[in-house]
């Protein structure tokens, strides 16, 4: 079996999808955005930012060499290696694909209102955006879902599997895990 990249849009489901695979399949967890997370706080000269867009070249050289040196020294483990700190087009000029699947996940096609409506519904009570005004939130799920757009169509022109969590999102998220256990 494979291991698994889950890269995609924040508040898409990456977290709970490889929640899914550690207790289906017993992979081992690894989170690209706790990683970034620690950098930023321990850090800060590395300038490595919360935001994807500004950290993604500097990261990207050390997770890819942590998840290679994981199935290096640990080649009767699978890990889950998910955050929203890596696009499509760099995971697929640097993953190994006799190592690693990739698959990305969005809600290209749902409204900020939507967005804040899920927001709203979270049961998350660690949730960062409960500090957020609705009109913060609109804007935020507006810059979400344009993110989502653009990596759709990298996934598309690169073929790495995109699912879209617009909707059915548990179902898709079952389904993913489903097919995966065939591959």
């Amino acid at each position: 079996m494979k291991n698994l990249l889950i890269i995609g849009t924040p508040r898409s489901g990456k977290t709970s999808l490889a929640n899914m695979f550690c207790d289906k399949f017993g992979f081992s967890l690894v989170s690209i955005d706790v990683i970034v997370s620690a950098f930023a706080k321990t850090f800060p000269k590395l300038e490595l930012h919360l935001e994807p867009e500004k950290s993604e070249k500097k990261l990207a050289p050390y997770i890819f060499a942590y998840m290679k040196a994981l199935v290096e020294e640990f080649p009767n483990r699978n890990f889950v290696v998910e955050g929203c700190h890596v696009s499509p087009r760099i995971a697929a000029s640097n993953v190994d694909n006799s190592k690693y699947k990739i698959v990305c996940l969005g809600f290209p096609d749902i409204t900020p209102e939507r967005f804040l409506t899920r927001v709203k519904q979270s049961k998350d009570k660690n949730d960062w955006l409960r500090t957020k005004s609705d009109v913060e939130i609109l804007q935020i799920g507006a810059d979400f879902i344009k993110q989502a757009k653009k990596q759709r169509q990298e996934c598309e022109e690169l073929g790495i599997e995109f699912l879209n969590m617009s909707e059915n999102y548990e179902t898709k998220l079952q389904s993913f895990v489903n097919k995966f256990a065939s591959i």
